[in-house]
């Protein structure tokens, strides 16, 4: 349990550690999301990585971070390409693996099959909530003890009880928090997890996954339309086809709550460059909004750095 939670708590701040060792991610200008050049930074991967398959394009929630495009050479390396927000100036690049994915795959399954990591990391949930619901059995009149100060004159074993206790139940609410979404993983692990919309998206086969003509000005028109279709649309990732018959997906925030960017997500035709499809995030049944929530819950970035600075220290 202690393993587990000392991870999450280091995976709160993951990227921002990787940021730290990592000049690559550094973005030089910080800009708006409206004014971010996608398809200029695409003609720079594609320049830089002629032979390198580009699987899409995304930007972390706070501004310092440099975009990212993340691609896989020809003996199946996987890559991520760091390109400057403003005007999409090729940066560096660095290895898929890194601080992130090393505390994301030892917290979310002790870098076990799915499979069989999932299960053991979220059925600890259970004695987190269990330990909770004990605790507030054991304190008699729990509440009247959210404002009495420990007793710092007594012995040491007294006041360091008070402290305990009293920080205890002022953290009480976010212990609930991580036991119940780790309980929620544990359900979804079992075969209940949630289904995004599937909007009805034909496209016409292709002789590779984008057309020989696509470049930057396609992708820029592309991004317009989307956001014709979906005003407001504050874009995190697009991701480009994995089949000739495949879509261009954009996602990101918009004005729904506690989601992931995956709720709002708009779909083009990489050769006429239309809309086929969307859907957003108030779209959604409650079993998968709660499923959505589940995530910017869990490792606190729901409010950007100050909340995960408050999940952090808590």
């Amino acid at each position: 349990m202690s393993f587990l939670l000392i991870t999450g708590t280091i995976a709160v701040f993951s990227y921002e550690i990787d940021w730290l060792l990592n000049p690559e991610m550094h973005a030089s200008e910080w800009v708006e999301h409206d004014q971010v050049s996608w398809g200029a930074a695409y003609d720079s991967a594609r320049r830089e990585f002629p032979r390198v398959s580009i699987a899409g394009i995304g930007r972390q929630q706070d501004p310092w971070f440099a975009l990212q495009a993340s691609g896989r050479t020809r003996w199946n390396e996987a890559i991520r390409i760091w390109l400057e927000p403003s005007n999409g100036v090729y940066i560096g690049a660095t290895n898929w693996y890194n601080v992130q994915r090393f505390f994301r795959q030892t917290h979310r399954h002790l870098m076990l099959p799915n499979n069989i990591g999932i299960p053991i990391v979220t059925v600890m949930g259970f004695p987190l909530l269990i330990s909770l619901i004990a605790g507030f059995v054991v304190y008699k009149k729990f509440w009247r003890g959210f404002f009495r100060w420990p007793r710092f004159k007594r012995k040491t074993r007294i006041w360091i009880g008070d402290l305990h206790r009293l920080a205890g139940l002022w953290t009480s609410w976010f212990v609930a928090l991580i036991a119940l979404t780790s309980v929620f993983y544990f359900v979804e692990e079992l075969g209940a997890s949630a289904s995004l919309p599937s909007p009805a998206v034909e496209v016409i086969e292709r002789e590779s996954t984008l057309p020989s003509s696509f470049n930057g000005d396609s992708l820029d028109q592309a991004v317009a339309n989307a956001l014709k279709t979906m005003p407001g649309l504050e874009i995190r990732d697009i991701l480009f086809p994995g089949s000739r018959q495949g879509a261009i997906v954009i996602r990101g925030d918009h004005t729904a709550v506690l989601v992931r960017p995956r709720a709002n997500t708009v779909y083009i035709d990489p050769t006429s460059l239309d809309v086929i499809g969307k859907y957003q995030g108030e779209d959604l049944d409650p079993y998968t909004r709660v499923s959505e929530a589940s995530d910017p819950l869990h490792f606190g970035y729901f409010g950007g750095f100050i909340t995960k600075i408050i999940w952090l220290v808590v």
